[in-house]
């Protein structure tokens, strides 16, 4: 397809019935702010589409675009920022404080499709338990994983795909393309400070090589570093304490936020993420490629503040006579989570001598995530010989998750207007949970995160595999009809079998109108279907803390409380817009969407078993409707010979509504609260608004502004009871800055700000009507998708050769 002069973020919508996960390519010039020609394959077939040609919308957001932020945590911040319905939440607590919770259309996690290079990404090996209510006990992928400045492109898909690419594509597919060049590269160096104090670095590099006459070889490496957040104020309980005379109370804190007892906001992170990229000619048609990343990272985290009233203190006290300096201080645990990441893909495609092509390709991906819980105690171990706790820190267990691919797709031109793809694929994935050391479960195991005990521990997998084929048919010259079909047999819970049909017509060279209908799936992951642990939360009634027992749906207390086997989430989706080239310079697309998900997967409450104590367990609870629209309108405007602005102006209205739930023991398995939130904690409308200004050949500018509407905090519910009522959070505009300056070809210079006006959503005080969490020191509604991290500046110098 070719654009004249089209914007940085093209609104560019692939034949996606037949989107392959081989030659989705996008074709840009980096150098320039402006792109001359985008080139978007959306099938099997190798004819290009152009945006009018398109039955699907899809967002391609190029390198320099993606990584106009500073002081982000990982890329999950850069895609925040740029698409409007995608949203994550700061770091909640235990592992969500390290793989963020993430949703596009207020979906869940894994109901999102990630590719790499157009091949399945691996999952996370995170369960999210405190993750926002619409993505709790989702078991996605960690994007933050993938280094930044090896991005070449970034693909939104936003429409269901599951008869294309099998599980999870329900809300859309996120295609991540790694940089191919054989030539040249990047070294970038950059430093940021929050306007608190708090500091990030970032350094990264990234060099192309040819081998041979038809080879390449792309490397990158990404090394970070950034500064815990604390936003919160000191809880009034160690406030009393230090106004009683109570020395070292606080002293304890990892982040630099002395006395506070308790830190609230963005989680110390460090780390290194390292790809490659590879290709090689074989014989005339043919290519071996391969690909894979390593990565390893380190968090940290700190828990809520054990107070000398706590009831480990007691303990201490009443079975030991404890009289330490704990007694007059208390102490805060903190999480120490650290991740490995690795995978490697390879393939080899080409052409048969019939023309049909081919790409047979196997992929393998492992993630792990390993707990060391510091400060904390465990009372029943007692005393050391100094009078102390024994141990302050304990190895709580780790998580694995492991997966394999293979795949195989060919496909053909049967006519000059008919065009199949078909092919198979098996995948297997393990989930692995490795118990903690003794004593982090002994008794009743270390405060904030009793460890896993042997019981809870094990490895467990599943397989399936996958026939699939497509038809891409252009009826007349304006009229394309794609249909698409995926049967898929799971070793778990059975099979499924998926379709979609999607058309556009073309009414005028400028006016284009499209749509599809299509069924899609997410299975239950190995996780969900067979993890058990404790979980310690805290009741959001009285604020107490609470041991919970999770166990696997088919366990005997399960069955026995109403579970049964876990079975895939079933979808629709409907989806109806237009494309308007309005005038030579600027493109709207308009696409409404509705989207019926039935079963899903979700943890029901708390069960009372006859021992006395309390299970719950995943089970298919709840069918979701989401209802919404996504605008986007790009303009290119010339002020004279050397300066010209690219706008764009990106809007999505979203809602949610929990429309049933599958009884469990004549029980609704989710309470009327978590299903408030589901429907009611993201906001229903979102916008990005940017201008990218190139000035005096070596000057740009850009402005982004991003508008959230307003929307309910988690804790509370809407009608409640005055104290325990949910704040209404107002709308809130965040605005980034960027000023470059290309010192030379190969040098230039960024100076820019991340919410420049230091804007925070609104406080929750203890004077009106609202639940707040004044009493733990966090004046912020703790799960919004707006965060409350603050302005920040950054300066970053680039090298380019």
């Amino acid at each position: 397809m070719h654009f004249k002069n089209a914007p940085l973020y093209a609104a560019v919508a692939a034949a996606v019935v037949t989107m392959t996960q081989s030659n989705l390519a996008l074709a840009q010039d980096n150098s320039q702010m402006e792109l001359e020609e985008v080139v978007v394959t959306g099938s099997r077939n190798l004819k290009p589409r152009t945006v009018s040609d398109s039955p699907v919308p899809v967002d391609v957001l190029n390198s320099e675009e993606f990584n106009s932020l500073g002081n982000t945590a990982d890329i999950t911040d850069n895609l925040k920022a740029l698409v409007p319905s995608y949203t994550a939440t700061p770091a909640t607590g235990d592992g969500s404080a390290f793989i963020r919770p993430t949703s596009l259309r207020g979906m869940a996690p894994d109901q999102t499709l990630v590719l790499v290079n157009g091949k399945r990404r691996h999952r996370a090996s995170l369960l999210q338990f405190f993750a926002p209510a619409a993505g709790n006990g989702a078991h996605g992928v960690d994007i933050g994983m993938i280094p930044s400045i090896g991005l070449k492109s970034v693909e939104v898909l936003r429409d269901g795909a599951a008869a294309q690419y099998g599980s999870d594509a329900i809300a859309g597919v996120m295609n991540f393309r790694m940089k191919d060049a054989s030539e040249g590269g990047t070294v970038m160096v950059q430093y940021g400070e929050f306007f608190e104090g708090e500091q990030s670095t970032k350094v990264g590099a990234n060099f192309g090589f040819a081998v041979g006459d038809r080879g390449f070889v792309n490397l990158t490496g990404e090394f970070y570093e950034n500064d815990g957040l604390s936003r919160g104020d000191q809880r009034p309980d160690a406030q009393a304490l230090i106004d009683a005379g109570a020395q070292g109370v606080g002293s304890d804190a990892v982040f630099g936020d002395a006395p506070f007892t308790q830190s609230w906001g963005r989680p110390e992170s460090d780390g290194y993420r390292l790809f490659f990229n590879s290709g090689f000619g074989v014989g005339d048609e043919g290519e071996i490629y391969a690909f894979g990343n390593y990565a390893e990272t380190e968090g940290r985290y700190r828990f809520f503040y054990r107070s000398p009233t706590h009831g480990t203190m007691e303990q201490f006290r009443d079975e030991f006579g404890y009289d330490g300096p704990l007694n007059q201080t208390g102490y805060t645990p903190y999480l120490d989570g650290d991740q490995t990441d690795y995978s490697l893909v390879g393939g080899w495609r080409g052409n048969f001598a019939n023309d049909m092509t081919y790409d047979f390709s196997v992929g393998y991906g492992k993630n792990e995530l390993d707990y060391y819980l510091n400060n904390s105690t465990n009372p029943d171990l007692g005393l050391g010989s100094d009078g102390e706790p024994i141990q302050r820190g304990f190895d709580t267990g780790d998580l694995e998750q492991e997966e394999l691919n293979f795949n195989a797709d060919f496909g053909k031109a049967l006519t000059d207007s008919l065009f199949l793809g078909f092919g198979a694929e098996w995948r297997e994935e393990t989930y692995t949970i490795i118990a903690g050391e003794p004593n982090s479960y002994f008794g009743q195991g270390v405060s904030g995160m009793r460890g896993t005990a042997p019981q809870d521990a094990g490895e467990f997998d599943r397989d399936n595999w996958a026939i699939y084929g497509d038809i891409e048919h252009d009826i007349t010259d304006n009229w394309l009809m794609q249909y698409a079909l995926r049967y898929e047999d799971f070793s778990d819970f059975g099979d499924t079998t998926n379709g979609k049909i999607a058309t556009r017509y073309r009414f005028a060279d400028d006016f284009t109108i499209r749509g599809a209908v299509s069924t899609g799936f997410h299975a239950p992951t190995p996780a969900q279907a067979n993890v058990r642990s404790t979980i310690t939360t805290f009741d959001g009634t009285t604020g107490l803390q609470v041991e919970e027992g999770l166990v696997p749906p088919t366990s005997p207390q399960a069955l026995a409380s109403g579970g049964a086997p876990l079975t895939e989430e079933k979808s629709t989706n409907y989806s109806l817009g237009f494309t308007w080239d309005i005038g030579e310079n600027t493109t709207l697309t308009v696409d409404g969407y509705f989207i019926e998900v039935d079963d899903r997967i979700y943890r029901t409450g708390d069960i009372a078993q006859p021992d006395g104590t309390s299970i719950s367990f995943f089970t298919n609870a709840l069918d979701v409707e989401h209802t919404g629209l996504d605008l986007v309108l790009t303009n290119d405007l010339y002020w004279d010979d050397s300066t010209s602005t690219t706008f764009t102006f990106a809007y999505n209205h979203n809602e949610i509504e929990v429309v049933d739930q599958s009884l469990v023991n004549g029980i609704q398995p989710v309470s009327d609260s978590l299903v408030e939130d589901i429907e009611n904690n993201y906001p229903e409308d979102r916008l990005v608004f940017t201008a990218n200004t190139r000035f005096l050949d070596n000057w740009w500018f850009m402005f982004r502004a991003n508008w959230w509407g307003s929307h309910y905090d988690e804790r509370g519910t809407i009608d409640g009871e005055p104290g325990s009522r949910s704040k209404e959070i107002g709308d809130l505009w965040y605005v980034d800055l960027e000023l470059g300056w290309d010192i030379t070809e190969n040098w230039n210079v960024t100076l820019g700000g991340s919410n420049v006006f230091d804007e925070y959503p609104d406080e929750i005080g203890d004077d009106g009507p609202y639940a707040n969490r004044v009493s733990v020191g966090l004046p912020y509604p703790r799960r919004t998708v707006t965060n409350y991290e603050g302005g920040s500046w950054y300066l970053r110098a680039s090298y380019n050769f």
